[in-house]
């Protein structure tokens, strides 16, 4: 993915539409891992609207954001996420994905975070 698409995938992962959110999210975790890219995505406020869907969503949405994130901190980007006075929720989401949710693909990527 190029790195001027990436204010319109910031739109579709900011969406109404499940469907939009989830395709987004599937293509972001491709391109997250290229450092470049990470980093207008981080600029960009990418963070924000990341953490926000590990949040909120849930099934393959919500297992792909989490590999979006995996990816992101694999390049030592996007650490910010886990700054400020919202970083302790955050880390109490992905603990409780662990010790609640049934779906591999979810403890998968909430494992790796930790």
């Amino acid at each position: 993915m190029d790195q001027a698409d990436i204010p319109a995938l910031l739109s579709r992962l900011a969406s109404d539409e499940d469907a939009a959110r989830k395709m987004a999210v599937f293509k972001l975790q491709s391109s997250i891992n290229d450092p470049a890219f990470a980093d207008v995505f981080i600029s960009s406020g990418g963070l924000v609207i990341l953490r926000r869907l590990i949040m909120s969503t849930g099934g393959n949405t919500l297992a792909y954001s989490l590999q979006s994130l995996t990816r992101l901190l694999e390049v030592d980007m996007g650490w910010d996420i886990f700054e400020g006075p919202a970083a302790g929720d955050l880390v109490e989401r992905v603990v409780e994905l662990i010790v609640t949710n049934p779906l591999v693909n979810i403890l998968r990527g909430a494992m790796s975070i930790l």
